[in-house]
Order: C-alpha cells, then sequence, then structure tokens
C-alpha cells in the first residue's frame, strides 16, 4: 500500500480574488468542511498516512488548520516538529474515525516545506523529495476535491493498477465534453478501457481540434521516485516554470509506463478554482447536508421562483 501523499497548496488564487486575498482557496468551505479537509478526508480513506503539504508564506491558515500553531518555514517537518529524513517509512497502524462523520481532520502524520515564489506544479512536486524518499506516493492537488460513492475508492483503484503494471506513474483521469477540453491536460490513450489503460502522451490544454483524445487529467497521480529525475532532466519554460505534465512525457520518452484510471460512474471532480465552479461544488455538499440540506434546498427553490 501508497502511505504517503504530496498536497501541493501553494497556488495564488488569483481568479478567486478578493475572498483569497486573506483566506486560501482551499480553506473555502464546501457544506461544513473546508475543501482541504475533504481532499485529505478522501486520502484518509484510501490508506494514506503521512501527507506533506507543499504551502507558503500566505497560506499559514492551512498549518494552523491541520497542526494547531502552524510550522515554521524549513526544511519538511512532522506533527511533533522533527525533520524528516529520505527513505523515512509510514508509520504504524493508528486508528481513525469515520472521515466523514468527525469535525476534526484526520489523525494524520501533517509535515509542510514552503514554496514562496510560484515555479509552477513540477516544482512543487520537486520540494517533495525528501519527504518521499524511495516511495511512490500520492500527488493530490489542493484545490480539487474527488467526491465518490465510497470515499477514496478513486485513489485505492489507482494504487492497485500502479502495482499491478508497475507503472512509472499513474493518473486519475475523466471523460469530458469537448468545449472543455482546452482546460486540461489531455492524454492520448494507447487503447481505451473503462478501468486502466496505458498511455503514450500527454499534452496540456491543447485545442479541440487537435487534442489527442477527450480524457483529462482529473487532480490526482501517484509517481514512483523516478518522478524527481524525471523533474530534474526537465527545462523550465516561462518565468523559470516546471510543470508535472512535462516530466511525465519525459518519463514516456524513456519508456516509462504511464497509466490512467478513469473516474467512474459514483465519482466527480469539483474544482475550487473560479467563482462558478466554487460555488456549483458548496451548492452539492450543502444540499447533501444531513441536517440542513432539505431546508436549503427548499430555500433554493424559493429564490428561483420568485427569480
Amino acid at each position: 500500500m501508497i502511505r504517503k501523499a504530496v498536497v501541493p497548496v501553494a497556488g495564488l488564487g488569483t481568479r478567486m480574488l478578493p475572498l483569497t486575498r486573506s483566506v486560501p482557496k482551499e480553506m473555502l468551505p464546501l457544506g461544513r468542511k473546508p475543501a482541504i479537509h475533504r481532499v485529505v478526508d478522501e486520502l484518509a480513506a484510501a490508506g494514506i498516512e503521512q501527507i506533506l503539504f507543499v504551502t507558503s508564506s500566505r497560506k499559514t491558515a492551512i498549518e494552523a488548520y491541520f497542526v494547531p500553531g502552524g510550522r515554521e518555514s524549513g526544511p519538511p517537518r512532522d506533527r511533533n516538529g522533527q525533520g524528516i529524513e529520505e527513505g523515512d517509512g509510514p508509520p504504524g497502524d493508528r486508528s481513525r474515525q469515520d472521515a466523514e462523520d468527525q469535525t476534526d481532520p484526520p489523525t494524520l502524520d501533517y509535515a509542510f516545506v514552503r514554496q514562496d515564489v510560484p515555479a509552477g506544479n513540477g516544482d512543487a512536486v520537486r520540494l517533495g523529495k525528501t519527504f518521499a524518499g524511495s516511495d511512490p506516493f500520492v500527488v493530490a492537488w489542493g484545490d480539487a476535491v474527488i467526491r465518490s460513492a465510497t470515499e477514496g475508492s478513486v485513489v485505492r483503484r489507482m494504487m492497485e493498477t500502479h502495482a499491478t503494471a508497475r507503472a512509472a506513474c499513474t493518473i486519475a483521469v475523466e471523460y469530458v465534453p469537448e468545449d472543455k477540453v482546452s482546460r486540461y491536460g489531455i492524454v492520448k490513450p494507447r487503447y481505451e478501457s473503462d478501468t486502466a489503460f496505458p498511455i503514450d502522451d500527454i499534452v496540456e490544454k491543447p485545442a479541440a481540434e487537435t487534442a489527442p483524445s477527450r480524457y483529462a487529467v482529473s487532480a490526482r497521480y501517484i509517481c514512483a521516485a523516478g518522478i524527481f529525475t524525471a523533474l530534474e532532466e526537465t527545462p523550465r519554460g516561462r518565468n523559470g516554470e516546471l510543470w508535472l505534465a512535462d516530466a511525465i512525457r519525459n518519463l514516456l520518452r524513456v519508456g516509462g509506463p504511464v497509466w490512467c484510471v478513469p473516474l467512474d460512474a459514483d465519482s466527480r471532480r469539483y474544482d475550487i478554482g473560479t467563482p462558478l465552479t466554487y460555488w456549483e461544488a458548496f451548492a452539492d455538499y450543502a444540499l447533501e447536508d444531513e441536517t440542513e440540506g432539505t431546508s436549503f434546498r427548499e430555500l433554493l427553490r424559493g429564490r428561483l421562483k420568485d427569480s
């Protein structure tokens, strides 16, 4: 089983201004919990025990939320303030409450490292090298939630595929409408399957007419330790930015097997990136709240009727 996850949360959130002037977008509520809490619930349900947040000096609210008092900047540190050495193994078994029922975040080992200069999502993953050591690890963007009928099922399916295929990288994907292809990284399947399939290429935000498929990268990856070599060998682009998709293309060029796991019918991705996508996510979680969901639904019906 894979026990470690790197969760980048250092993004500026400029499309969500002025909300994100003082509140990280990852801390915006989805129903009764911040979005990042729901990401961590998902990872904990999949068996993750150690999480490294790649954060920034603007995101101390995230550090304080998961470890009261937060952490100072510097090398990755665990919840007890101890430095994390390369190759550290996962902790022993620990009890968990059901993630959806608890009000506090899951009891995991949380660590933090700062990325104060935005330099691309590949640079954020690169900062997890010491934390990951030689172990495979999950990468989960902190501003995207995958909600499933069974919590954590997408990541667990990815773990199974990653092990069975002996993959260098495994990516969650979703089939998107043609008019949304240009918003995402798009993969080129070697063949298609409802469960898992290998790819020959990945293209960042292609035009619909040139896209190799309509399978879009869906905010979750599993990477073997070789990703760090691929990142080191990937040229940085404009403004010194390093992108994970470019490193994955390098893996493919040298023959590293990259597999994809499609989201199933019971799973849905929510992005906390623009006001509209955030409102949609909040509304769906609020409507399904066990205590107030019915009342909220009636309130919305009344508003729509009056409009």
